[in-house]
């Protein structure tokens, strides 16, 4: 989630203090040139966990498991989530 926006400008000059409120505070710091969005800056540990995600979800053994999963779901298939818990047991 967006906690501040700052201009390029004001994010060019107040550099040290911003990086210095990311890595003590955390968040997500939106960084506009002529009021368009233009990069975000975040935690490093926030952008590694992002990368992973992002990672996994373009293995090919999980799309291909998406991809199944939303067939048997088409053509009836699916189950309550609270069935397969119970049986998980």
């Amino acid at each position: 989630m967006i906690q501040q926006v700052f201009g390029i400008k004001q994010f060019q000059t107040q550099l040290p203090a911003i990086a210095k409120k990311i890595r003590e505070v955390g968040g997500h710091y939106l960084v506009t040139n002529r009021n368009q969005p233009s990069l975000v800056a975040l935690p490093f540990e926030d952008y590694k966990a992002i990368e992973d995600i992002l990672l996994e979800l373009n293995s090919p053994s999980l799309k291909r498991e998406i991809r199944r999963g939303r067939k048997e779901y088409q053509k009836g298939k699916a189950r309550p989530f609270r069935d397969i818990i119970k049986e998980n047991e």
